[in-house]
């Protein structure tokens, strides 16, 4: 074991100690009022304000806006739930307890979305909605054991309400955590937030535990926030989310079975389901089926995201990077389609091989980057040229100076005026980069015969052309002998 490596576990073990010894301190305190039940509310509010202070230095090694606006909303938190406890202990209304605890939750809402790099929309409700099928379970799993005594010893009402509810926000709020950290970040930077969803489960139970007069420990979550605040190096690389991913193709159906089991036993032990239990299956039933929509459009949004990409990727492949002219592979593919085409319909085809003449000249005497533009520019005047016959007629760079130009049905007609005006185009003086260049083109010009195309042998007629009229040293057009007619 390397130095660095045993530095890590004896601090693992420090804070696994000190955590420790802070659970048995906390709970020697207790919570049914004197000296030491307030100590603990004021040993509770002093570890949420040591969160707040080192989130404070933390907010500043976020890399960028979005993490920035996590850790503001993560550094607020605290802050708002410390009034909790200086609420019980001055004896103010427990109302204002309650809405600042409400607080605190939406503020580490907000921080877990935040922090989430979900690719769209879908994929953040997706993450909402598996929170809320755990808090819906935990109600079902909850209502045979302590929610009707948490209801009851609050007072009912909104005191109540409240009891009841925050700690089933503060589970949800952990399950998203857990979907966030355990789809988008790499292992290595998982430590931390799996301390804040531990945190948080804490901060339930702890929740559950004040309002049934026992004693909370939620001085325990704010350590595990301190010890993960503490950890934080800066905003994470995030990994790809995908959606077939194991954690969240089985989350869904581990949140669901244990409400499943509940009404089964219910049901078998003759029982039958409390209201609210029922009410509660029903919401997760209803959770799960909005769910599997959001993983649908989820899928359709990662499908066009693919397709996009299979686009970009197929059009950088197939295309030249310098003109945006396609390439060879191209060509034949639209000779392929046209043989095809030509076996039923009968459509005239012709090529026309363009090698310009001149053009090492340029690159010899002003440099390759005018080499480059003149391929631009005699790119821009063979689409000009056979413009006007559409999807009739493409341009194709092969390679180097070469070019061709594939010509179907009236395009092929007009294929020896559409040649010559290639030609003529190319005899204009460019002017590259200041300087007035002249580069022309020889133009070899095959037409497939009657009956069967066969793309080879008219590629190989248009480049035996091509190459005659630049013997020829007139940069003209030459037509294939095999196809004078």
């Amino acid at each position: 074991m390397t130095q660095a490596h045993r530095g890590v576990v004896r601090e693992a073990a420090i804070g696994v100690v000190a955590l420790l010894g802070l659970l048995v301190l906390r709970l020697a305190l207790g919570s049914a009022g004197g000296a030491s039940a307030r100590a603990g509310l004021a040993l509770d509010a002093a570890a949420a304000l040591a969160v707040w202070f080192a989130a404070r230095a933390s907010t500043r090694k976020a890399r960028d806006a979005r993490s920035r606006r996590a850790w503001l909303a993560l550094t607020a938190y605290p802050l708002a739930w410390v009034v909790a406890p200086v609420t019980w202990l001055l004896g103010w209304p427990e109302a204002l307890a309650d809405v600042a605890r409400a607080l605190a939750m939406a503020l580490a809402a907000a921080s877990w979305l935040f922090a989430a790099r979900a690719g769209d929309r879908w994929s953040r409700m997706r993450l909402v909605l598996d929170g809320a099928l755990a808090a819906a379970t935990a109600f079902v799993l909850g209502w045979g054991t302590v929610v009707p005594a948490v209801w009851a010893q609050s007072g009912g009402g909104a005191q109540g309400f409240a009891a009841v509810t925050l700690p089933l926000v503060a589970i949800w709020l952990a399950v998203l955590g857990f979907g966030m950290t355990w789809t988008e970040l790499r292992n290595r930077s998982r430590l931390m937030p799996t301390l804040f969803v531990l945190a948080l489960l804490v901060i339930a139970v702890s929740d559950v535990r004040w309002a049934l007069g026992s004693s909370p420990v939620w001085a325990v979550a704010w350590g595990l926030y301190w010890i993960a605040v503490r950890g934080y190096g800066g905003t994470s690389p995030r990994a790809a989310v995908v959606i077939t991913h194991i954690t969240l193709t089985y989350e869904p159906y581990v949140l669901v079975l244990p409400t499943a089991a509940v009404l089964v036993v219910g049901v078998a032990r003759g029982t039958g389901a409390a209201e609210p239990a029922v009410m509660g299956a029903a919401a997760v039933l209803v959770l799960l089926v909005v769910r599997q929509h959001v993983v649908s459009m989820e899928s359709r949004a990662l499908l066009i995201r693919l397709e996009t990409t299979e686009r970009l990727l197929r059009h950088q492949a197939t295309h030249d990077h310098l003109t945006g002219l396609p390439g060879r592979v191209v060509l034949w593919e639209r000779l392929e389609a046209a043989s095809a085409e030509r076996g039923t319909v009968g459509i005239p085809v012709a090529v026309a091989f363009v090698d310009l003449d001149g053009f090492k000249d340029v690159n010899d005497v002003h440099g390759h980057a005018s080499g480059d533009a003149v391929l631009v520019e005699v790119a821009r005047r063979l689409g000009a040229a056979i413009g006007a016959h559409g999807d009739d007629a493409l341009a194709v760079r092969m390679s180097g100076d070469e070019f061709a130009v594939l010509l179907l049905r009236r395009a092929a007609r007009e294929a020896l005026d559409l040649a010559h005006a290639i030609h003529d185009a190319l005899r204009v003086p460019m002017a590259v980069n200041g300087v007035e260049v002249l580069v022309t083109g020889s133009v070899g010009l095959a037409s497939a015969p009657e009956g069967e195309l066969n793309p080879s042998a008219l590629l190989r007629a248009a480049d035996v052309a091509m190459y005659r009229a630049k013997r020829a040293g007139n940069a003209g057009v030459e037509v294939a002998a095999a196809e004078r007619g």
